[in-house]
């Protein structure tokens, strides 16, 4: 599910939409003992900072971690990665105390907590010019609703979901579906242009289905009678808030090959051919995962329940059929 998705990340960076930057509304670079440290991007829905290191001799700077502001600075248990970008984009991590002298650029990763989607929260670097200690802060999200960050343009998403549907009439003998479906979405004015793919299995319906079972012939082996199914899909998206909630209308189309899993001997034909439209309404919950001062928002992780109807037509194992095809599922979705 990891490398789909990154498959899908690809395509996305590859057709101009890497991760969205956002910058300070204003300059906020923060002095320590003979260092000057400055955030001067957040990449994505915080996923990276990028940070401008000036020392005035060589000091020790990390760990770096993120906490909130009622606790007190580089306290945090868990130091946060740091690395270094190739000239070919590649991340390459540092020791999480490492030594500037002079200026330098590093990259924070803060990681994939949700946690991170609360007000008040501090970036903290520890410094040690061996001579003195200290800690530096600095705001990662807003305490309340003023705009810390702002990007550009609106970002693009990333959304996974596993759905369960099935067919309400004969469908060329393919039953209940199990679905698994990445999509990258653009925005374009309140709309959300998405493409994505999905593949899963599904049950074998009628006479000439293979008994369910699973074979090895030495030649040969797999599972009979289930199919595998891959295909794409295209469409768009209308995300509208409900207070803390958020309701995403979707109208789009698919198309997917079926393979019927059977034993070498099988004389009924094994593809077929399965398209139409579809439309889904899903309901994101609470905005818990907007992560506070990033404008346009910034989202980790919404997440909630689909439901999905679609107008499916088959071809290739006999005489064309359409249906109708009823499911449910759940998504979950991050800004990127």
């Amino acid at each position: 599910m990891t490398k789909a998705a990154a498959a899908l990340c690809a395509l996305g960076v590859a057709s101009g939409c890497g991760a969205t930057m956002y910058r300070p509304t204003e300059p906020r670079p923060v002095m320590g003992p003979g260092v000057q440290i400055d955030v001067v991007s957040i990449r994505g829905a915080a996923h990276e900072a990028e940070v401008a290191i000036r020392t005035q001799q060589p000091t020790l700077i990390g760990p770096i971690s993120w906490s909130a502001g009622d606790r007190e600075s580089c306290t945090a248990a868990k130091p946060l990665p740091v690395g270094q970008h190739a000239d070919n984009g590649e991340l390459f991590l540092i020791p999480e105390a490492f030594e500037v002298n002079g200026s330098q650029v590093v990259f924070v990763q803060l990681g994939t907590d949700m946690a991170i989607a609360q007000p008040g929260l501090f970036l903290d670097f520890k410094v040690d010019t061996s001579a003195n200690q200290g800690c530096v802060r600095t705001p990662l999200t807003a305490a309340g609703t003023e705009t810390l960050w702002l990007a550009d343009r609106s970002p693009w998403a990333l959304s996974a979901g596993l759905r369960w549907d099935t067919p309400l009439e004969p469908l060329e003998g393919t039953g209940a579906r199990l679905s698994l479906e990445f999509r990258a979405l653009f925005p374009v004015g309140p709309l959300r242009l998405f493409y994505g793919f999905l593949l899963g299995g599904a049950t074998c319906r009628g006479a000439d289905c293979p008994s369910f079972e699973y074979f090895d012939d030495g030649d040969s082996s797999g599972a009979a009678g289930l199919f595998f199914h891959i295909g794409g899909e295209a469409g768009i998206e209308r995300r509208i808030p409900i207070g803390r909630w958020s309701l995403a209308v979707t109208l789009g189309g698919s198309i997917a090959e079926f393979h019927l899993g059977a034993r070498p001997d099988y004389t009924g034909e094994q593809n077929a051919g399965v398209a139409g439209p579809f439309a889904s309404l899903t309901l994101f919950g609470s905005r818990a995962e907007v992560i506070p001062g990033f404008a346009p928002p910034a989202r980790r992780g919404a997440h909630g329940p689909e439901l999905f109807i679609q107008r499916l037509t088959a071809f290739g194992r006999g005489p064309t059929e359409s249906a109708w095809v009823l499911g449910f599922g759940w998504r979950v979705e991050g800004t990127q």
